[in-house]
């Protein structure tokens, strides 16, 4: 388990590393025009897949996988990971809605159908792991299963974090902290 978990810190860095360079880069550069301070989509895309090659290497050594047994993995882990994470963004989307609609003028009426859609695909979500659970049992030892929960658990987890972390290291850092109109900077909260 110590190994794992060391395995598990080792891929996080190379990822939080990669991730950190794709926000750092703009904030290098002095001559950004305002329309391109946006992360530009197709680095962020080539980023990801860098982050997702990292996490399968990662996943190869935490579930001591040969390649045969890689190979079949993969073949039910990709379509499923995929399958999850749109599922994920559409949650998030109807989240942000549920948000802006408690905060407008809004009717209770409006509320009930984003609700619907949140708990729907929280059931897509769970009815879609819950496939990819049973397709590994014949890949996979329990225990291995197990491993894999572990690992998604943690490397989900010390992601977000260390983005979390350099977002606020950014903001502390950033030359035009407090410059927007006459806002004040928001305190950093920890």
């Amino acid at each position: 388990m110590p190994n794992m978990i060391q395995n598990i810190s080792g891929s996080i860095k190379t990822m939080t590393a990669i991730l950190l360079l794709s926000f750092a880069l703009p904030a290098f550069s002095q001559e950004v025009p305002p329309e391109r301070r946006k992360p530009d989509p197709e680095r962020v895309k080539q980023l990801m897949q860098k982050v997702l090659e990292v996490k399968h290497q990662k996943l190869r050594e935490v579930l001591n996988l040969d390649d045969e047994t890689s190979k079949k993995f993969f073949e039910q882990y990709d379509p499923a990971e995929k399958d999850m994470i749109e599922l994920i963004k559409q949650r998030q989307q109807q989240e942000i809605k549920l948000l802006q609609l408690t905060q407008g003028d809004y009717k209770d009426a409006d509320v009930d159908p984003t609700l619907q859609s949140i708990k729907a695909l929280n059931q897509q979500i769970q009815d879609r792991y819950e496939k990819l659970d049973n397709s590994l049992k014949s890949v996979l030892t329990p225990r291995q299963r197990a491993r894999l929960i572990v690992f998604e658990k943690e490397f989900n987890q010390r992601v977000r974090e260390k983005i979390r972390q350099r977002r606020e290291q950014w903001k502390d850092n950033h030359p035009f902290k407090g410059r927007r109109g006459n806002k004040p900077a928001r305190p950093n909260v920890k």
